[in-house]
């Protein structure tokens, strides 16, 4: 059997990030998102590829995100306005596991936003 090598190919081991993507889709049950959490602090940059850090700062700002839109839905007064801060912190967060989850599928690095100065920048 012939073998195909490729002399500047790596192989790009994205398991981990993939669990994390599916822990994180068991939000409802909470212990899940936090392990995750606890799994993507303990990762370093250094051990992984590049496209793996985009994905590993993508989870750690939704799930940081997730914990104080939490926090802060937790002192909303009872009423409509928990139900509508509920589900609009839940379709945010679902949101960004399926765009994430996609992109690492698909192999593509997830862009940062860019802020309105580098925007600028980047049209001079």
């Amino acid at each position: 059997m012939a073998q195909l090598s490729l002399p500047n190919a790596t192989a790009q081991d994205t398991s981990l990030i993939h669990l994390q993507y599916g822990m994180m889709s068991a939000f409802p049950l909470v212990l899940p998102v936090l392990f995750a959490l606890a799994l993507n602090l303990s990762l370093r940059k250094s051990d992984s590829c590049s496209i793996c850090d985009t994905h590993l700062k993508w989870q750690r700002n939704s799930m940081f995100g997730l914990v104080f839109a939490s926090l802060a839905w937790y002192w909303i007064p009872t009423g409509w306005m928990t139900s509508a801060a509920l589900v609009v912190v839940l379709a945010w967060f679902v949101l960004r596991i399926v765009k994430g989850w996609v992109s690492l599928i698909d192999g593509v690095a997830i862009q940062p936003v860019q802020h309105s100065d580098e925007a600028i920048d980047s049209l001079k």
